[in-house]
């Protein structure tokens, strides 16, 4: 299964080798620009510290981590563009590295002190309706493809989401290709594993046109032993429907080949925009069986107020509830209903 995703790998790159080939154009001069997001929330939850009282407490962004980043292109003629992207996360808390990984594991090495550039660290290049290929650390396919059926992509803070625990948000050492064709792309990757995180590969595809973005992907990741496979398969779309009002639908399922573990997770929600405001309304599900089987039930509204094009204020109120043996999450301890309530403001640089 590796050597042949190389291999398409290898054929879909050569439309944009071969534009390397090309007779030399005019240049544009490079450019690299410097920006940033910060994000901070304060939430109070209830049954979320070890006696089960409730905490008060500063956060990362709800839907958006807080970053900062630097971002370059170069022209290099016949519709060749070179380009990198480093990007580094951060707690505006506290003003600590984010993006820890405890253990090397399905395509991610080892970080207990958060990373530099944790959120991204690229480099490609881009030829146009030939294509696009990035290699180093990116977001998985997973994650850039089912956020297009959730109305604030997967969210930042794990009391809100459902979906990344499962697919993963980012991996190392990856290759990714992707191509655009009118209202349709495609895009392929794999990691490369080297011996200390565990390989994979994924696919993807997308819709866009006359109101609707339809996503589909596929992936399979093997843990650093290669004793374990775990499997996801992903779709949903979302609706514009009357003036101001979109509507959201998806699902994916986990598949383990060595503990049989099995999620089927479903997420929908509803959002409406008007004037200044935007107001976001979702739900979800994550059930689990064969190991641990119980479920997770989530739902939220996000009520969004734009002070201008670059900062906002906005409200969260979450509602968790944990059944079953389904594990305890990082922001519950013990079994049964949280509810919460959050405070943010975002700002753009």
């Amino acid at each position: 299964m590796r050597l042949g995703l190389m291999w398409a790998l290898l054929r879909f790159q050569a439309p944009l080798v071969l534009s390397l080939c090309a007779p030399p154009a005019s240049r544009a001069e490079p450019s690299v620009s410097v920006y940033g997001l910060l994000d901070t929330t304060l939430r109070h939850a209830t049954h979320a510290d070890a006696g089960g009282s409730s905490l008060f407490s500063m956060n990362d962004g709800a839907f958006t981590g807080s970053r900062l980043g630097f971002r370059g292109t170069e022209d290099l003629s016949s519709g060749m563009k070179a380009f990198f992207s480093i990007e580094q996360g951060l707690d505006p808390s506290a003003g600590t590295l984010m993006q820890v990984t405890a253990a090397a594991n399905y395509g991610q090495t080892a970080a207990p002190a958060g990373r530099a550039f944790g959120r991204e660290a690229l480099v490609g290049l881009n030829a146009g309706s030939a294509g696009t290929l990035t290699i180093g650390r990116q977001y998985t396919l997973a994650n850039v493809y089912s956020g297009r059926f959730q109305p604030n992509a997967n969210p930042n803070q794990e009391v809100l989401a459902l979906l990344v625990g499962h697919q993963l948000i980012r991996q190392d050492n990856m290759v990714q290709y992707t191509v655009d064709a009118g209202p349709v792309s495609a895009s392929v990757s794999a990691t490369l594993g080297e011996g200390m995180n565990g390989a994979s590969w994924a696919f993807a595809v997308a819709y866009k046109a006359d109101g609707v973005d339809a996503a589909a992907y596929s992936s399979s990741m093997h843990n650093v032993d290669n004793s374990e496979t775990r499997r996801v398969l992903g779709t949903g779309a979302a609706f514009k429907l009357a003036s101001g009002w979109k509507a959201y639908l998806g699902t994916m399922k986990r598949r383990d080949s060595l503990s049989r573990q099995t999620n089927t997770v479903w997420v929908g929600a509803l959002a409406y925009s008007a004037g200044s405001f935007v107001y976001t309304l979702s739900a979800g599900e994550d059930r689990q069986r064969r190991v641990a089987a119980g479920s997770r039930q989530l739902a939220w509204l996000h009520v969004d107020y734009l002070l201008s094009k670059r900062t906002d204020l906005y409200v969260v109120l979450d509602a968790n509830r944990i059944t079953g043996a389904y594990p305890l999450t990082a922001f519950m301890t013990h079994r049964g209903q949280q509810h919460g309530a959050a405070l943010g403001v975002r700002h753009r640089f």
